[in-house]
């Protein structure tokens, strides 16, 4: 019996959360030799490859599935995350999140993320504005009140630093997980 669409990403999110990399890389790779034009495979495929550090690989694979659907969000933010990181493309990455942020205004995460790339950038007045639209969205996001925090101390604005420190105290523990 053929597994559907939602068995096929439950099987790989399996495998991607106990980080089972390569079994993920190869049920990702049977799935686009068998449905080319599954976007979600080749996502998941981009997911492996980026994990097992074949980033050239990664970034074919996240393009070819945005080819297939570019309004998915998390394709968008996955590239996005490799060009910042691991590939030292920040325009690029930039331009990626902003590309997400289209598509999902409402996405705290996609805020979030773009508040962390511009702080590392230098551009604090922009980290700023971002991790409050993040908070704006999601008034419990640690990641982004501490993006917050650090965008504030950069500019001198200690008001805000004490501001995101009590509401970091505030926040139950399992907000500090990171999001994904």
């Amino acid at each position: 019996m053929a597994l559907t669409l939602e068995e096929k990403i439950a099987h790989v999110r399996a495998l991607c959360a106990k980080n089972l990399w390569r079994e993920a890389l190869a049920f990702a790779e049977a799935w686009a030799a068998e449905n080319p034009a599954d976007a979600k495979a080749w996502f998941y495929l981009g997911a492996a490859q980026a994990a097992l550090g074949r980033l050239i690989d990664a970034e074919t694979s996240y393009r070819h599935a945005l080819k297939l659907d570019a309004n998915d969000f998390k394709a968008w933010n996955n590239l996005a995350a490799l060009l910042f990181g691991a590939m030292q493309r920040p325009a690029e990455a930039a331009q990626c999140l902003v590309q997400a942020l289209r598509i999902d205004p409402a996405n705290p995460l996609g805020w979030a993320n773009l508040a962390s790339m511009n702080g590392q950038l230098g551009r604090h007045a922009q980290a700023l504005d971002c991790a409050e639209r993040a908070l704006a969205l999601d008034p419990q996001m640690a990641e982004a009140q501490l993006h917050r925090a650090r965008a504030a101390q950069a500019l001198g604005k200690t008001e805000i630093v004490r501001a995101a420190s009590e509401a970091l105290g505030k926040l139950p523990t399992e907000k500090f997980r990171r999001a994904r």
